[in-house]
Order: structure tokens, then sequence, then C-alpha cells
């Protein structure tokens, strides 16, 4: 039987200090990424980056990349992704794919079996939108996008309208379908997930068995893998937050039962040498916290914390 595992990941960051500029990089080992596409999830407090070979909170030069408070240059995470292992019948070997440090992912859709989209084509890409950027919209204030990603207010502009009318809803992308015919419809319809200030979203696959064998030595599954982060503005404590969602598709012709999942996070506050981890069981919720009252990295800001909350675990079909 194929399945498919919707999971459902909610972040949340605290910091109880106003923010202070100051520049700040990991000193650990350069991570490369390839040529992967990626762009910034910042619309909050939160500045983060996300790759669409499944790699995120790791900067393009392979520092880390998730920043806390935005534009302070203070980060709080080194590198995170999402991980599956399996066991397909007939093989002893455990399949395992992903990312992590490394990715076992490439961008695009699986055609049919054991097909994949072509990595370059044009619309294989990562996809991001904000509800008040489109085409033909008003003025619309970018400049924390400005400040945030060094570019300029034309390029970030051009970006966004172009991944609204590209949406790719076709694949699975989702949108508030505003007169309910079932099609994206750029003119009429609104990308992303519906209420959220910005959402991105793109499409990976496990069909290079290159990658999966750099990744932790195991062979390709099959698995397409749809990918929905998104996040909200507010006066509260959405403004520290973000969401995921993660639908994996088994598009093998092989069917397996016996799956795990896992976000995967090399949570770094500040100074990477002084954090204390936890779970709390019953709230779903994995959490990081600074073992002392101040960080190095964060003064004179009070340390944030940093949690991962399962809201919703793995769903079969």
């Amino acid at each position: 039987m194929k399945y498919l595992i919707l999971l459902l990941l909610f972040l949340f960051i605290e910091s109880f200090t106003d923010s202070y500029p100051q520049d700040y990089k990991q000193n650990k080992t350069l991570v490369p990424l390839g040529e992967s596409s990626y762009t910034h999830l910042n619309i909050n407090n939160i500045s983060t980056l996300l790759y669409n070979n499944g790699i995120s909170d790791i900067s393009a030069l392979g520092y880390s990349g998730f920043v806390f408070p935005k534009r302070t240059g203070k980060t709080a995470v080194f590198c995170s992704g999402f991980l599956w292992g399996g066991k397909v019948p007939g093989d002893p070997e455990p399949r395992v794919g992903g990312s992590a440090y490394r990715s076992g992912l490439q961008g695009g859709k699986i055609i049919s079996t054991g097909v994949a989209e072509n990595p370059n084509a044009a619309n294989v890409r990562i996809y991001r939108v904000r509800t008040d950027v489109y085409p033909g919209g008003p003025f619309t204030d970018l400049s924390s996008e400005v400040k945030d990603e060094g570019k300029t207010v034309e390029q970030i502009r051009a970006q966004y309208e172009k991944d609204w009318t590209d949406w790719r809803a076709v694949d699975g992308a989702p949108f508030e379908d505003k007169n309910g015919n079932g099609t994206y419809e750029p003119t009429i319809d609104i990308p992303g997930v519906p209420g959220a200030a910005q959402t991105i979203w793109y499409v990976a696959n496990d069909l290079d068995s290159v990658m999966t064998k750099y990744l932790y030595g195991a062979l390709p599954i099959g698995i397409e893998l749809q990918v929905t982060i998104w996040a909200y503005v507010s006066d509260n404590y959405l403004n520290n937050l973000f969401f995921r969602k993660y639908k994996m598709i088994n598009k093998s012709s092989t069917p397996f039962n016996d799956v795990y999942v896992s976000m995967w996070n090399d949570v770094d506050l500040g100074d990477a040498g002084d954090d204390f981890a936890g779970c709390d069981t019953t709230l779903n919720l994995g959490f990081t916290y600074n073992a002392q009252e101040h960080d190095n990295v964060y003064f004179p800001l009070a340390p944030p914390a940093i949690g991962y909350e399962l809201l919703k675990g793995p769903i079969c079909f």
C-alpha cells in the first residue's frame, strides 16, 4: 500500500529584551550547500534561510543562519532538517533519507516511478509569497526585507510577484481558493496558507542515489517531500514563531510500513558551549535553553530559549 505522512511542527523562540545590532558568525566548519534554491523566512522577529534540498537555518556560506532577533546578527540555530528512516520489504538495510548537515534530497517532484523532475528546470525552486505583495498590487513597505537580505526593493518585489504568479498549486502548494473551482488562478486566488503573512513552499525527492549515499550511505526509497513553512505578524507570541508542515508521499512501486520521522536540529544559542536541552513529553515539546544567566554572544541581551513542538504527528493514508 502506498501511503502519505503529514507532520506539522511548531517552532517558538522567546527573548525578553530589545535587540542590539551586533554581527556574529558561529565558528563552525562550513557546510557545502550545492546549487539549491533558497529564500528567507523573515516576516516577523525571526530571520532564517530555507533551501529546496531540505536544509534550513544555515547561511549560504555555511554559518549559523537562524537569526533572532532579526537583524541583530545573533544566531540561535546552526542548521536543521527533516529525517526519516524506513525498511523496505526484501532489503535488510534501512533506508534513511532527508537532510541534516548534508542532504539526500534534490529539488523537484517525482513524475513517475523512479523518474524525478529535472532539478535544473525553471519551476524547480523554492517559492515565497506575502498576502500583501502581488502583481498590480499597492505599495508595500519592504524595508525590513531590504535590510535583512541586502537586496533592492525592486528585486524583492519582483520575486514576490513572480512567485505569486508561478505558485505551484498544481504540485501541492496550498492556496486560498476564492471562487471554489479547485484551480489556482493568480488574479483571483491567494497563494500560501490562508491567513498567514508569509508562506514558503517547495518540493524535493530522494531519487538521486549519489545524494542519499552521501547523506547516510543508504539507497533511495522513492519519496516525494512537499514542505510548507509559514509565519504570522502579530503583537503577541506569534511574532516569535513559525510553522513547518512536511508531506511525504511514497511514489515508489514498493510499499513499506516501518517508518520513523524526526525534526533534526543543531541548536546553538549564541555561544554553542553552554546550552542545555530537554523535553516535555506531555506537550510533545523539545527545547534548548542557556545553561547560564548570560551568554557571551547574546550579551547584553538575555539569552533566548528555543523549542520545537509537534502539533500533529504522522497520519498515514
